[in-house]
Formats: structure tokens, sequence, C-alpha cells
């Protein structure tokens, strides 16, 4: 086999790869990636056997051929040399040589049957999906989606494809964010439990178009131009999450998203790191924010808001805060509250989905 093609391009594909591989791993071949020529393209593969990505790009071929290749060092060959076009040459089953300006390489390699089998997602029809559009409602989720591990039906968001629109939702049992927006192709059907980490590589990508979303009965594939995104649909059942949402938030405090967002990181300085929660006191008109930490000290800043309800004190997460305000689109925000012992809810003003909110406690 011996392959010639644009590192320019081949970098493009090779370089999402990287957040597939497993670096740390009792199973060699998961840190490499798989390498195919045939067919005037170089395939490449990767995979954690819960998530794999699959990719392609132009070149001229010489002979079929295919080698597993350790995914970092590969990676950091083909940035750090020169020139226009790379060649690879299989010198034997697990010998690769590189070549590229005046550059000479030869790396080891693993048998290409030695690679895992990718999963292969087969449904009658796919579901198109505009890739700004999946790759905006994640951003508006993922903060929070769990990363404790023993609550595994939590470790990713429920993606809900239902007649003319499409729904995304997380929670962590502390937090929960969900975003809903029109969609053309959408269908009624059952929620998908999407992983964490296919939703973290999907934010990655970068691309025009449709995403053509698939599922099988354990797998799930999102495919853009020349790339193929599978994981494994997580197991479990998701929290009736619409019961958490409070529907008699009566009360409305509406902010500016930047001026608060930043007189929550101020005061957020003064918090300790295993007790993060600030106090919120809504009064009319003004907000005061205010921290207390027996080791550092004490914080205190007011905002100014539109709020006409009585005095109402409860305790916040000053992260779960500013992971919203970070996300939130619109200029100016508003908290919906009842009394000390019930969420807040965030949503936005204006904001151009049909529904985003975000509920919070400490």
């Amino acid at each position: 086999m011996e392959i010639s093609v644009k590192r320019s391009e081949f970098l493009n594909e090779l370089a999402p790869m990287q957040g597939i591989v497993e670096r740390r791993t009792t199973i060699p071949v998961l840190s490499h990636i798989l390498l195919r020529g045939e067919d005037d393209k170089v395939h490449l593969a990767a995979t954690d056997l819960d998530v794999s990505l699959t990719s392609w790009c132009g070149a001229e071929v010489k002979g079929s051929g295919g080698i597993a290749v350790q995914a970092r060092k590969f990676l950091e060959i083909i940035r750090a040399v020169v020139g226009d076009e790379v060649e690879l040459v299989l010198e034997d089953e697990k010998r690769l040589s590189i070549v590229a300006g005046k550059s000479r390489f030869k790396i080891n390699g693993l048998s290409p049957e030695d690679f895992p089998t990718l999963p292969d997602v087969k449904a009658e029809a796919a579901t198109a999906i505009p890739f700004s559009l999946i790759k905006r409602m994640i951003g508006k989720v993922i903060f929070a989606v769990s990363t404790e591990e023993s609550r595994f039906q939590l470790n990713g968001a429920l993606m809900k494809l239902k007649e003319g629109a499409m729904e995304l939702v997380a929670t962590d049992g502390h937090r929960l964010a969900l975003v809903e927006n029109a969609l053309e192709s959408g269908k009624d059907g059952d929620g998908v439990l999407v992983p964490r980490k296919a939703l973290q590589e999907l934010l990655r990508f970068e691309g025009d178009g449709d995403v053509s979303f698939r599922r099988s009965e354990h797998h799930l594939s999102f495919e853009i131009g020349h790339r193929e995104l599978i994981c494994r649909i997580l197991e479990g059942t998701f929290p009736d999450y619409e019961r958490v949402i409070a529907k008699d938030n009566d009360k409305k405090a509406i902010f500016d998203r930047k001026h608060l967002g930043e007189a929550i990181q101020r005061v957020a300085l003064l918090t300790g790191d295993r007790a993060r929660a600030v106090r919120f006191q809504f009064e009319t008109g003004r907000l005061t924010i205010s921290a207390a930490n027996p080791d550092l000290g004490e914080a205190v800043e007011e905002v100014t808001c539109e709020y006409a309800g009585r005095e109402i004190r409860l305790g916040l997460n000053p992260d779960y805060m500013h992971q919203f305000l970070a996300a939130v689109e619109t200029e100016k925000v508003h908290l919906a509250l009842k009394d000390e012992n019930t969420q807040c809810i965030g949503l936005p003003v204006d904001g151009g989905d049909e529904r985003y909110l975000c509920v919070m406690r400490i």
C-alpha cells in the first residue's frame, strides 16, 4: 500500500480522532487509529468500544492495505513535518513509512485484524438535522450532564424527536437543562440517551449542512460530510423531567445577563471548594448576592433588576448559574421564583429557541 495525501486535508480528518482514542487503556489497540487505503481514499477510524469515529479524505492510492498506528504519536509527526504532501508506505503489516519534505519516519503499528470491528447502524431511513442546530442545542444542555459514573443513566442527554420538533434534556440530579426547537423532519418517537462523550465530540466538529441521524437497536449514528460518529445507546431510565420543572414559580426577576454573571463570579471568589454556595436575596428592584467563608471572609454585591414580589432568600450554586448564563444567547434573562424552598428556573428573555430553561438549586 502506497498513499499520497495532502497534508492539510489529512490533518483535518486526523485531529478529531484524538478525542475518541483511549490513552489509558489495558487494550493497546484502543490507543491506535486504523488507516486504510483503497479506491483513491485514505480511510481513518478510531474507537473506545462505546464511541467510534470514521472518516476519509481523497488520496492517490497504489495497492490496498491497512495498519493501526499509535494515534497521538502519529498526529504529532504529521503536524511536525513540512510540505504539502505526505506519503505513507506500508512496508509490512506492522510497519509504516512516512515521508514529507525532507523528513523520513518509520513507525511500528498493529495489524488491521487486531482493530475492533466497528458497529454498522442500519435503519430504514435517516433523519436530517441541521448541524448548526444540533450543535447549538448540545451547547445549551451539556453542562448539566452528570459526570458521576455510578449514575450511568444520567451520563448523557435525552434526545427526543417529536412531530415537527427536537428536544434535548440533561440533568445531574442537582440541576436540569432543557432545550426544544422546531425541526421539519422531526417525527414522533421514543427518546434515546446519547452519551456525554458523543455529545462532546459533536461539539468539536466543524461543518455545514445537515447531520444524517440514524438509530439501530443498540447504536446511534451521526453522519456529516466525510465523518460518521457512532455511539452505543446508554441504558437506563431517564427521570420524568417534566415533573421536576415547577409550574407555579409565579415571581419573575429580570436581569442584564452580563452584569448578573460578572457579579456572581466576583462574589463566588470567597466560596470554598466544597461549599460552593452563594446567598441570593430578592427585593423590589434589586438582588443582593453574598457569600461567607470562615477561612476567607465575606463578599456582598447588589445588582439592579426588575422584580416586584415579596422578599425571597435562597442559596444557589454559583457554578450552575454561571454555566446557564454562559449558554444563554440573549442580553436579558429572567429567574422564575416561588419561595425559599423551591428551585429557581432560569430562562432567556425573547430567545430564539422555542423552549429553553435551566432548573437550579444548591
